[in-house]
């Protein structure tokens, strides 16, 4: 027997709908920037720019929708395709509105009073929170993945309220949202594969193979957004990440392969793993929304009617969490939020279940109270909202009204610039028809996005390091650079940069590198600091040189403190890259002896980061007696990502 006949669409419904996109939709738009964030949206920014092949696995849906985006006549570039995302995030949060809407009246709450405000500010809890709000602000991918699998999880339990129905077209346009959605962000999409497969599997078996033929054309239809990929790489687009032009590199591509095996999967038992995202869960939605959610996910899969509802959202909430957990958690990284947006959802949905239980069991009590008549329909107690039905919804939506302060104090990027105060002297003050080695990725995407946006600097030749092992990649800098040829050959071979091949290069065109531990100490010999970068002597480096670029470095460092400005307290991703700025200009000083220098790069780098050991560590090397070079071997970590 179907729990909803039909979708409602009566003013009030529409009413709420409204409200809940197009509240976080217009929060979302004045909290963003012009300027593109930190991590990959450098590059995703490029890609929709440009039509690129960004990352693996390539994400061509969010190069196609940000391309769209970006004919938009309103402000930076950066904030259009942001404009986009938040775009994609507000469509989520009303499919999400719909299916908690859906799920009430499937749990038998026939009060307008109580579901449309418990959906309303359930739908805000979930889509102004920190992770989620963070996601619509910015170039990225999550966002768009939201509004993709919102729309699959709605469509999948209005069907489950429906059922059973001849109309199995919402199973439809789920395969088409999963196909669209693996053209995205496979991985987040196949998070949410087990929730539908017992409502496909159900369907099937009741209305048999046509059925399944259909749902398997609209996931492939999604699916053949990835042709984007070869068609756009025959044309040697200006980011080519993987050059997917025949079926190893386009498998190597869409297979994610550059990233198998990358993730710390070892670094911390399941257990406790899972527990960071719990704790992450709880940061954005509270301690207390979590143990609602808990009541209600037992409530709804123990209701007879309403289960199979509760058991799609319990499968999101869960194998979210534990699919999260499994690539490994990173504290407070804004990508391993957006990963849990999904999961954010289920949690919120099952704590607005737990109203509608609440309410349906008060609405229960009441069914021997005689009707009174008023005017001309009799009136029972049960037809009217129950007390504390009305209070819980309305404490739900007050709770999502207040979710729109907290959100926004912490995820507004309204007056971000700090990446823009980091291009001036990583590229933009570059010296003419320069070659720039970089080695960190967000460096090399910074470079992606100032040359798309900007046309900044199209003298200058970028060599991402970690890009060379890509297929494809190096061919393609020796085609449009052959200066570099004997650089690069040196590096296939050796597995590193050679400082012959390094300083023959220096001495045709300036040649500068990103500090880095891969650096060769061959070649840390032969540089000075350069800007925030720093620039190869063809001769070989000497102590006069290093100690007029740290009076030249300290003097931009300065100026880079005073654009960043009253950022720093609020943006965890700047501080990072200044700690790691001060960190390598530690290890560089330290190498070569200059320690007063050293010394004063640990002590910014610790008036950043006070507990970062590598730092506190080299600040007690330094403080001994002693001139001349030190061995920082047992300082270096890894570059982050």
């Amino acid at each position: 027997m179907a729990l909803v006949r039909g979708d409602r669409d009566g003013s009030l419904d529409r009413v709420a709908l409204t409200l809940a996109g197009f509240v976080p939709f217009f929060a979302y738009v004045a909290t963003a920037s012009g300027f593109a964030f930190w991590l990959d949206s450098g590059e995703l920014l490029a890609a929709g720019v440009d039509l690129d092949i960004a990352h693996p696995p390539g994400h061509p849906l969010a190069a196609i929708v940000s391309r769209a985006f970006a004919y938009l006549p309103i402000g930076p570039l950066a904030f259009r395709v942001a404009v986009g995302q938040a775009s994609c995030a507000a469509i989520a949060g009303m499919f999400f509105h719909r299916a908690i809407v859906t799920t009430m009246r499937a749990q038998g709450v026939r009060h307008d009073l109580v579901v449309l405000p418990t959906a309303v500010g359930a739908s805000w809890l979930a889509t102004l929170s920190y992770g989620y709000w963070l996601q619509a602000v910015r170039p990225e991918v999550y966002a768009l993945e939201a509004m993709l699998l919102a729309i699959l999880i709605e469509r999948i339990v209005a069907l489950e309220a429906r059922w059973p129905t001849l109309d199995v077209s919402p199973l439809h346009h789920a395969g088409l949202a999963l196909g669209l959605g693996l053209a995205n962000h496979h991985f987040m999409a196949f998070l949410v594969v087990p929730a539908m497969l017992p409502t496909l599997a159900r369907v099937v078996r009741a209305r048999g193979a046509r059925v399944l033929a259909i749902f398997s054309g609209a996931v492939a239809a999604g699916l053949s957004t990835y042709l984007y990929l070869p068609i756009r790489a025959s044309t040697h687009p200006p980011i080519d990440l993987g050059h997917p032009t025949d079926l190893t590199s386009f498998f190597w591509v869409v297979s994610a392969r550059a990233y198998q095996g990358t993730h710390a999967l070892e670094a911390d038992p399941l257990a406790v793993r899972v527990l960071d995202v719990i704790v992450a869960l709880a940061e954005d939605l509270h301690l207390v929304t979590l143990f609602v959610a808990l009541l209600g996910a037992y409530v709804l899969v123990r209701a007879d009617g309403a289960r199979r509802i509760g058991l799609v959202w319990l499968a999101v909430a869960l194998f979210g969490a534990l699919g999260r957990a499994m690539l490994g958690f990173v504290s407070g990284n804004p990508d391993a939020l957006g990963y849990l947006m999904p999961t954010v959802m289920a949690i919120v949905a099952l704590a607005a279940a737990f109203v509608g239980a609440v309410t349906v069991l008060l609405s229960s009590d009441g069914e021997d109270v005689k009707p009174r008549v008023k005017g001309t329909e009799a009136v029972t107690s049960r037809d009217r909202a129950p007390i504390v039905g009305v209070v819980l919804a309305l404490g739900f939506f007050v709770v999502g009204g207040w979710q729109l302060r907290v959100g926004a104090a912490h995820a507004s990027l309204r007056s971000f610039t700090a990446t823009d105060a980091f291009d001036g002297p990583r590229q933009r003050d570059l010296p003419t028809r320069a070659v720039v080695v970089l080695y960190g990725p967000q460096t090399a995407f910074r470079h992606f996005s100032l040359r798309a946006i900007e046309a900044s600097r199209p003298d200058v030749t970028v060599v991402p390091m970690p890009f060379l092992g890509y297929p494809g990649m190096v061919e393609e800098l020796v085609d449009r650079e052959p200066a570099l040829a004997g650089m690069l050959r040196g590096y296939l071979i050796e597995g590193e940069l050679r400082q012959p091949d390094v300083q023959s290069l220096a001495a045709e065109r300036p040649l500068l590198l990103e500090m880095d531990p891969r650096v060769p100490i061959s070649l840390v010999e032969t540089v000075v600091p350069t800007g925030l970068l720093y620039g190869v002597e063809p001769a070989g480096a000497a102590d006069t040189d290093v100690a007029r670029g740290a009076r030249v470095r300290e003097a931009i460092l300065e100026r880079l403190y005073r654009d960043v400005g009253d950022q720093l307290p609020t943006s965890r991703e700047t501080r990072e890259q200044l700690v790691w700025l001060h960190y390598m200009d530690a290890i560089f000083f330290a190498r070569v002896g200059a320690r007063e220098a050293a010394r004063t790069a640990v002590t910014r780098g610790l008036a950043l980061a006070p507990e970062a050991a590598e730092l506190v560590a080299l600040r007690a090397a330094l403080s001994e007696e002693g001139e001349g070079p030190i061995d920082v071997t047992s300082f270096l970590v890894t570059t982050p990502e």
